[in-house]
């Protein structure tokens, strides 16, 4: 079972680099500090900016992460306890997957409510948004974020695990792998169909020529 879930879950990130109907919410506790990841394809961040702000909206890998950090700020939202949380020190590491990183400043310890909302990506037709919600005192959540729940969800602190005020559309661990599976199959068949092959785009061209620019971010 173990092994199953581990060669699914490469799987899933192998596609999700590539996908840009993908993307995974990570919201943790390190170094007692409370962090959030985005991880999507560099493909769904560039969609995402030149719909928003147009293709010739940038020239410089350092300009696109602007424009994706703006972006981020405006469609993406965590409440605890029904207070906003500021998001602080954005930054974005750009690839194939490209990742986006903050800090929730000054968490409150005793939490109670989660809302969270993460419509980074609702431009791309079947997008799904895997969150990832990992507390020091309660055992892993998952959930998908999709068109059909708006993107959002409200996790309410029970006893020993974060309960989903509206369940209709909650993932398990029990029946994680059923997703996942989904997920690869039909990520997979959408790449074929779509690209046949998977090409680099201009912007990795124009981060491999300015690699040495990006380091330092």
């Amino acid at each position: 079972m173990r092994f199953t879930i581990i060669i699914l879950l490469i799987s899933v990130q192998w596609v999700q680099a590539h996908s840009p109907d993908l993307s995974t919410l990570m919201l943790n506790e390190q170094n007692g500090k409370s962090l959030m990841v985005i991880k999507a394809s560099l493909t769904a961040f560039e969609g995402e900016v030149d719909y928003h702000f147009g293709k010739n909206a940038y020239k410089t890998p350092e300009e696109f992460i602007q424009l994706v950090i703006r972006h981020f700020q405006k469609n993406f939202l965590v409440m605890v306890n029904g207070d906003t949380v500021r998001l602080i020190n954005p930054q974005v590491q750009l690839g194939h997957e490209a990742t986006l990183f903050a800090e929730l400043e000054n968490m409150n310890k005793n939490i109670e409510s989660y809302f969270i909302r993460c419509t980074l990506f609702q431009d791309m037709p079947n997008n799904q948004c895997e969150l990832i919600l990992t507390t020091y005192n309660r055992p892993q959540q998952q959930y998908i974020l999709f068109n059909g729940n708006n993107h959002e969800v409200i996790l309410n602190a029970g006893r020993q695990a974060w309960i989903i005020e509206t369940s209709t559309n909650s993932v398990s661990n029990n029946n994680l792998i059923p997703w996942l599976v989904v997920l690869v199959i039909l990520s997979a068949t959408g790449l074929i169909v779509k690209y046949g092959i998977i090409k680099p785009n201009a912007l990795s061209k124009m981060r491999s020529r300015q690699k040495s620019q990006i380091s330092n971010i």
